[in-house]
């Protein structure tokens, strides 16, 4: 197992219009707005088991195509980090290492291309674990070369 790079920060934002704004004026980021399971299909490897607040459908995440942050729009939610995306050339392998050291899968999904396994933010200080296998230069340029992001 080897993690390639960490990827993306999660951050738990309200209002994501108003969040994109912010976060490209503060960082200079352009973002593309995602609607999962509509922008590009998913499709879940194991049942979901996360005591974490979910995206409600219809719900929309902004990534910044330098592969920074992931926004994720959460309204009740208080807003702060919420996960981290650590990019693995075999998630099998990184899978199964987390999970002897004690860390618990929540989610096991495909989100369109990308292959991504959550760990509850319990096993991490309080911060969901994801770990990606894609095929690409990054995770920005994979994301959206799917469907036109909504």
């Amino acid at each position: 197992m080897k993690i390639d790079r960490m990827e993306l920060l999660g951050v738990v934002v309200n209002d994501l219009d108003e969040a994109v704004e912010r976060y490209t004026r503060l960082f200079g980021l352009e973002f593309h707005i995602f609607t999962p399971g509509e922008s590009y299909p998913l499709a879940d490897a194991i049942p979901i088991n996360d005591a974490a607040a979910q995206i409600p459908a219809g719900g929309r995440i902004a990534m910044d195509t330098s592969g920074m942050f992931e926004l994720i729009e959460l309204p009740d939610e208080q807003p702060g980090f919420r996960n981290i995306h650590y990019r693995v050339d075999d998630i099998e392998a990184a899978k199964a290492h987390f999970i002897a050291e004690g860390m618990t899968v929540v989610r096991d999904l495909y989100a369109g291309p990308i292959r991504e396994v959550i760990f509850d933010g319990n096993s991490f200080g309080g911060i969901r674990v994801c770990l990606m296998q894609y095929d690409g230069p990054s995770f920005a340029e994979v994301a959206t070369s799917g469907p036109v992001p909504v």
